[in-house]
């Protein structure tokens, strides 16, 4: 089925188009506002194939498609007409609560979570990235001094981005992290606070708060210190919330969030980054002494880290203070071996992206990066491509074991691109420009031989011998010519399924009492009112959370989803009593082996709800989590939850 064919399929059953006032999407859903409800067959929607499931028991319609949902959503615009101002701006509002569930790469979530914050920035800094570069070539080039107001203006815009990036960076955090955004500006207004700008400009020593020094460190164009504080304010301003008074909440959560928050952020999250960068610089220091080939394979494959970390800053003391002692140094010609092979990466990218919005941002942070301006590619290639990282970080430091073993040095503190290449000009210069070559074309090379994810199962491989096979490719190898033709053209999402650990009544999360489910603070998922005192394991996996109240369990499953059941609200202040725990943490369970049984009847003598919310602890790795469905009767065993990977 293609395209066309499923948006018509579901526009017949919601109605026809003439029933469709707004129609958008997020992540994974189309999202509809109907004229008239009742017209929409749900039941036939849920059975079309291509759509992985149907929710929204409110009066937005939402028709889960996944990763081809771009797609689906402009075939039915076309036959619906162009989504109104108000669907557009709604679309803006909800892509921004789900920019979690975007599937990038993860390393124990960490760069998943940095991915998804950094990705709403990506296009300023990719503009104004290369207008910086654009000034570079104008005053070094074409005539033009620092002191023209033209060259003044464009370098107000063209820094503005980067020197505030704190700000744009807490915008897209407390987006991340669903915490207070208006709060989370706060803090970064607080990191560049005029006092600390001035402090730092001055070289003046510490601030000290209750005994606790508060350096000054240059937050400007930074990025960890902020991520970090914004995570530690979500924690706090939730708390704190919790507790307060329903009537003081308006004014006094913010007053007493913030009076934690800003001596946290000034005194640890804030200086973190800078603590670690004095060892960095340390660390290269003393392997440059040990081993110039080791210090410049190092330095080469980590550069692009520290740019993103902003602890590369550490070691400009270190170069100035090489040539002000010795008349060159050692560590710039390396750099430049970093900053070279980030433009093979993105090079790379440009080549072999399907997208077509990947293959542009590939190109335009190739041309940034090519002159000195790399963050749009650290953040809107390196970070978003794991595969590309990996290239990154292999062709640096090969390049840069290169050019330390050949002795190449720098006679001036300069910008490490290939517009510095003067300040190179020394016996070794022939070696730092091969150099150069390694870095892209192995930076190129490899991005194109590891392939990189755009959620369309790349670059999933299989070794056969001495050939290196796509899956997508065996996959595509055991289907007829006759077969491809009449193969989808909707590409098929990833599904997980979990089960459901009790029979009884389904009912939708957010009507759960507890606030923690109802939000989805704990994750997504669904709840079930049980009809009979049995908790069975919703597919096989660990126990890996037994409390001692034995009122919840929490299991991973051997693909790595993380389930909690919580049997009743408040069911903890029974201490265990009419719960019988019927295995330990750590087992090993099956699909369908009981894990708990409890007393029904006694527990609602007790005077407590025994609701039982089953959610996705680890719904932020995953594309979408949804309920296999929303109301009704359900048995143990049978569909409750589903996890689009």
């Amino acid at each position: 089925m293609d395209t066309q064919t499923l948006a018509n399929q579901i526009l017949d059953k919601v109605g026809g188009p003439s029933n469709v006032r707004e129609v958008f999407h997020c992540v994974t859903r189309l999202r509809f506002y109907l004229h008239d409800r009742s017209l929409a067959d749900e039941e036939g929607l849920a059975k079309i194939p291509g759509v992985l499931g149907v929710a929204g028991k409110t009066e937005q319609l939402q028709v889960i498609i996944g990763n081809e949902v771009d797609a689906v959503c402009n075939a039915v615009q076309a036959s619906v007409g162009s989504a109104s101002s108000d669907a557009k701006e709604k679309l803006a509002q909800d892509v921004q609560r789900n920019k979690e569930e975007m599937k990038k790469f993860r390393i124990g979530g960490l760069f998943e979570t940095v991915a998804a914050i950094i990705l709403p920035v990506i296009p300023a800094l990719g503009g104004l990235g290369i207008l910086k570069g654009i000034i570079t070539i104008m005053t070094s080039y074409l005539g033009f001094t620092a002191d023209m107001d033209l060259i003044k203006v464009m370098t107000i815009a063209a820094d503005s981005v980067f020197y505030f990036l704190p700000f744009l960076i807490a915008w897209s955090a407390s987006n991340r992290f669903k915490t207070d955004t208006a709060l989370s500006l706060v803090l970064a207004g607080c990191l560049l606070y005029p006092t600390m700008t001035a402090g730092l400009a001055e070289g003046a020593a510490p601030m000290s708060l209750f005994g606790l020094p508060i350096p000054f460190v240059k937050y400007a164009a930074s990025s960890i210190p902020i991520m970090l504080s914004v995570w530690v304010l979500k924690y706090i301003y939730a708390f704190v919330d919790k507790h307060m008074i329903k009537q003081l909440r308006l004014v006094f959560t913010p007053l007493v969030t913030m009076i934690f928050m800003v001596p946290i952020t000034l005194v640890i999250t804030g200086p973190i980054a800078n603590y670690i960068s004095q060892g960095i610089a340390w660390v290269f220091t003393s392997l440059f002494a040990f081993s110039p080939i080791i210090a410049g394979a190092v330095i080469g494959a980590t550069r692009s880290l520290l740019v993103f970390t902003g602890m590369h800053l550490s070691l400009g003391a270190v170069c100035l203070n090489n040539i002000t002692n010795y008349g060159y140094d050692i560590i710039l010609p390396v750099n430049t071996m970093g900053t070279m092979a980030i433009v093979g990466v993105c090079l790379g990218v440009w080549i072999c992206a399907k997208k077509q919005q990947n293959k542009e941002i590939g190109m335009s942070t190739l041309i940034s990066s090519f002159i000195g301006i790399t963050e749009p590619g650290i953040y809107g290639v390196l970070m978003v491509f794991r595969n590309a990282l990996i290239a990154d970080i292999i062709a640096g430091g090969v390049a840069g074991a290169w050019t330390a073993f050949w002795g190449c040095t720098s006679n001036a503190y300069v910008n490490s691109c290939i517009l510095s290449l003067p300040v190179f000009m020394d016996e070794h210069f022939m070696f730092f420009c091969i150099g150069m070559v390694i870095a892209v074309v192995l930076g190129c090379g490899l991005t194109i031989f590891f392939g990189i994810d755009e959620g369309e199962g790349y670059p999933a491989r299989m070794s056969f011998g001495k050939k290196t096979v796509r899956a997508a490719d065996v996959q595509d190898a055991a289907i007829s010519p006759a077969q491809k033709d009449e193969a989808p053209a909707v590409a098929p999402a990833a599904v997980d399924v979990v089960t459901s650990p009790v029979s009884g009544e389904v009912v939708i999360l957010s009507q759960v009492e507890d606030q923690a489910f109802s939000s989805e603070a704990l994750g997504k998922g669904v709840a079930v009112v049980p009809s009979e005192g049995i908790v069975v394991a919703p597919f096989d996996g660990v126990v890996t959370a037994l409390y001692p109240s034995r009122h919840a369990v929490g299991l991973t499953s051997q693909q790595g989803i993380e389930c909690l059941i919580h049997i009743g609200m408040d069911t903890v202040n029974l201490g265990g009593a009419h719960f019988e725990n019927k295995v330990s943490q750590g087992d090993a369970v099956k699909k369908g082996q009981v894990l708990v049984e409890f007393d029904i009847e006694a527990i609602a003598k007790a005077g407590y709800s025994v609701a039982t919310p089953v959610v996705i602890s680890n719904t932020a790795s995953y594309l979408d989590v949804f309920a296999a469905k929303e109301s009704g009767k359900v048995e143990r065993g049978e569909d409750l939850i589903k996890i689009i990977r």
